[in-house]
């Protein structure tokens, strides 16, 4: 998922258009619930203001016809000027409500009714205007205010309908609105949900390739380049890890040639010292006092220790120039141990170690000279930390499909915070006992890569007691 559609100069601006774009669809739907609400409440309040002057309309002329039938009758019987001014004055009232509730927004039914109304209440009062008070047509006008109280309060009545209708209406259109209101909540919530959860990506992912380029660095994996997309300052930070990486890479290169260069200058010269070493307590020069053979003893350990450490120092080299290659073949892991075993004789003899082995026959496909060292490295740490006149174990044996070897001291052991740093390269945990040459910490590590090699690994298992315990476990059946 590429961001080229848009690539934000840095992560807060990305922030905050990823905040305003995930706060739109919330915006709009409040936006739109709030016009819909306040429609349907502004519908709702006129519906109940034309509801009312209507219905107040229609009581009116309800009591300005009940007015104007009392004082027209007054005016017939007493023929009294005044009741007749008075009864004038209703039906200006009258005439004023009616043309008021013309105004109003009536159904076609109330509006009929009303006009009926005028036309007939205009009738009878031209015929009162017109004639006596005591004339037949003035009477018999006087028996129509009787139909116009009916056709009036027809009027009231169908208003009270008119009024529940719209009550109705508004109860639907309130039910149309929430269910606009739901849906749109069900639309645009998801909405704003998954474009939180785009975002939430967008700004995460070039976070998590920052981390993931700087563990790898950390982990000595310096040939993956560090690909960060996103925002330009992020991406600039990708472009410093990947100048970073490259000088970690050279440094690391020109560190492999040193250590390689600096091996084999060191291999010429020890080698002289070793072998004169080994012509003085041969006594091949001429013959030594006790002191002398001693001190020839002393040399020959020495170098060959230091030769030791030369040879781990270029297995390791080699180890991190190029991975490792194996050339397997069937053999029997016992006589590797043994000649390991033999080869550190002189070792044990001089610290008195009790050596305690109990090796079965277990034959696998590996490579030989690997195996020796990975088994050599073992037992040299075992007895570099192994107190003098102490037991040391060798133990080799079937588990499932899996050869187990086992190298257990009775030293100051490994601390179990310590457990798994052992086997980084180049760290060195408790000092052995004094008189020995101190080591390079490639040994274990050494040995971890080439168990790793075949398919296998090596672990830090806990004793309970003092004295470290290294477990090897190499499957029986491997692929070429």
């Amino acid at each position: 998922m590429q961001m080229n559609f848009y690539r934000p100069r840095s992560i807060l601006r990305l922030i905050l258009t990823g905040f305003s774009l995930v706060a739109l669809p919330l915006v709009v739907g409040l936006v739109i619930s709030t016009v819909s609400v306040d429609r349907l409440v502004g519908q709702s309040q006129n519906a109940l203001l034309q509801s009312v002057l209507v219905t107040q309309g229609s009581q009116v002329l309800v009591e300005a016809i009940t007015a104007m039938e009392r004082h027209a009758r007054q005016y017939q019987v007493l023929g009294d000027k005044v009741l007749f001014d008075v009864y004038e004055e209703k039906h200006a009232k009258f005439i004023d409500t009616a043309r008021s509730l013309v105004e109003l927004e009536l159904v076609e039914a109330q509006r009929k009714l009303l006009e009926e109304l005028r036309a007939k209440e205009d009738e009878v009062h031209t015929v009162l205007s017109n004639n006596p008070h005591d004339a037949r047509a003035t009477k018999a006008a006087l028996t129509r205010f009787t139909e116009l109280a009916k056709t009036a309060q027809q009027i009231l009545a169908d208003n009270q309908g008119l009024i529940n209708r719209g009550v109705e209406q508004i109860q639907g259109k309130a039910e149309e609105v929430q269910r606009t209101l739901v849906l749109q909540a069900i639309a645009l919530v998801p909405a704003a949900l998954l474009l939180g959860i785009f975002f939430t990506v967008l700004i995460t992912r070039p976070i998590n390739q920052v981390d993931q380029a700087i563990r790898r660095l950390g982990d000595g994996k310096f040939n993956d380049p560090a690909i960060v997309t996103g925002p330009r300052d992020l991406e600039q930070l990708g472009e410093r890890l990947n100048w970073l990486r490259q000088r970690l890479l050279d440094l690391e290169q020109e560190k492999a040639k040193f250590l390689q260069h600096i091996s084999h200058e060191l291999k010429t010269p020890l080698t002289a010292i070793r072998e004169g070493a080994e012509l003085m307590n041969e006594q091949v020069v001429g013959d030594l006092n006790t002191q002398q053979r001693e001190i020839a003893g002393i040399l020959r350990d020495n170098s060959l220790q230091l030769q030791k450490l030369i040879e781990d120092l270029l297995n390791f080299s080699i180890m991190r120039t190029r991975p490792s290659s194996l050339f397997r073949k069937r053999l029997e892991l016992g006589k590797i141990i043994v000649n390991v075993l033999d080869d550190h004789k002189v070792a044990l003899l001089a610290r008195k170690l009790d050596l305690r082995t109990s090796l079965q026959s277990v034959r696998l496909r590996g490579d030989k000279e690997k195996l020796r060292i990975m088994v050599d490295n073992l037992v040299s740490n075992a007895i570099k930390y192994s107190p003098d006149g102490s037991p040391l174990w060798v133990l080799l044996f079937k588990r499932d499909a899996h050869a187990v070897i086992e190298v257990a001291d009775a030293g100051p052991g490994i601390p179990v915070a310590e457990r798994d740093r052992v086997f980084e390269a180049f760290y060195q945990g408790v000092p052995a006992d004094k008189g020995h040459v101190r080591g390079t910490g490639l040994g274990l590590s050494i040995a971890k890569e080439y168990a790793q090699a075949h398919g296998g690994d090596i672990t830090v298992l806990s004793t309970g007691k003092m004295g470290a315990r290294l477990q090897v476990v190499l499957p029986l059946e491997q692929g070429s």
